[in-house]
């Protein structure tokens, strides 16, 4: 009995294991945009250094321009979780937002069948080393986010940033 437990265990991982990567779409009309037209020509960039930036649901686009002419490059890639798959891109929504040091992507997916949503963070600041957000600490009585760097398996931050709360907002 317990083997048969363990086949169909295996079988439901397999099925499900594609739904956790980018979720493709053949139709263009879907995404609102022509077959010419890529995909991010509807998005609000991010512009660092002069180049432009695009957030998917679970990744991050580099958008170069030159002799007028645009190639694009798939820069970071959130890791997967099993049983959830990324949510389908909402047109003319950029997932990124720069905060003067850091670009960060706001990840959406969606989990298989429970019908929640994750609530991802990632960041970078050079767009080769990536962190992900795992939650709130305090340091003497102050907020900090806390960040790990992507692939570690550690329980302890590796950077922290201070919450600054905003001059409209009440203190905790």
């Amino acid at each position: 009995m317990r083997d048969l437990c363990y086949a169909a265990l295996i079988v439901m991982s397999t099925l499900l294991m594609p739904a956790c990567n980018d979720r493709k779409t053949t139709n263009s009309a879907a995404e609102n945009t022509s077959p010419e037209e890529p995909w991010w020509a509807k998005v609000k960039p991010v512009v660092v250094g002069g180049i432009d930036f695009y957030g998917k649901p679970c990744s991050v686009t580099k958008v170069g321009h030159e002799a007028g002419s645009s190639s694009e490059e798939i820069i970071f890639k959130a890791p997967s979780r099993l049983f959830t798959y990324c949510e389908k891109r909402e047109p003319g929504k950029n997932y990124l937002k720069y905060d003067g040091s850091h670009i960060i992507l706001h990840v959406e997916r969606q989990t298989v069948g429970a019908g929640s949503r994750t609530g991802e963070r990632y960041r970078s600041a050079d767009l080769a080393s990536w962190e992900e957000y795992i939650g709130v600490s305090w340091i003497n009585g102050e907020q900090y986010e806390a960040w790990r760097k992507v692939g570690s398996t550690s329980s302890t931050a590796d950077s922290r940033k201070k919450v600054v709360p905003e001059a409209n907002q009440e203190p905790l």
